[in-house]
C-alpha cells in the first residue's frame, strides 16, 4: 500500500505508472512535433545565411567606424587650415575637442562590440560544427 506522501507526490506529478503521460511537473520533455522537427530542418538549411548575418554585421559596423572617424579626422584639418579669424578657430578648435572625445568613445564601444562579435562568431562556428556531426548543416 502507498504511503499518503507518496499518493500525493503522485497526484501533485500526475503520474500514472501505466502511461507516460507528459505534464506541466513531470520531469521528461515532451515528444518533438512534426513541425519542431520540420523547424529544425528549415533552421538547418539556413545556418550559413545566419552565419553570414553575424559576419555581415560585423563588417558593416567596422566600415562606418572607419568612415566617421576619416569624416571628423579631415573635419579637424579642414578647421585647422581654415582662414578664419582667431575667435572663429578658437571655438571652432573647442567644439572639435568635444567631437574628438564622442569619437574615441565611440571607437573604444565599438571595438569593444566587435570583440563581442567574434566571440560570437566563434561561438556559431563550434555550434556548426557539433551540429555537423549528426545532420547535414548548410
Amino acid at each position: 500500500m502507498k504511503s499518503k506522501l507518496q499518493t500525493l507526490r503522485d497526484l501533485l506529478y500526475e503520474r500514472d505508472m501505466n502511461s507516460n503521460k507528459q505534464t506541466v511537473f513531470s520531469e521528461k520533455e515532451a515528444p518533438l512535433s512534426i513541425e519542431d522537427k520540420k523547424s529544425l530542418a528549415e533552421n538547418l538549411g539556413a545556418f550559413s545565411s545566419m552565419a553570414e548575418t553575424l559576419r555581415a554585421r560585423g563588417r558593416r559596423l567596422e566600415e562606418a567606424v572607419t568612415a566617421i572617424t576619416k569624416m571628423v579626422e579631415t573635419a579637424n584639418r579642414m578647421i585647422q587650415e581654415s582662414d578664419d579669424d582667431i575667435v572663429e578657430k578658437v571655438a571652432a578648435g573647442r567644439h572639435m575637442k568635444m567631437v574628438d572625445m564622442a569619437l574615441k568613445e565611440m571607437q573604444k564601444s565599438a571595438s569593444e562590440v566587435m570583440i563581442q562579435e567574434r566571440r560570437m562568431e566563434a561561438a556559431c562556428e563550434d555550434i556548426r560544427e557539433g551540429l555537423s556531426k549528426y545532420y547535414d548543416v548548410r
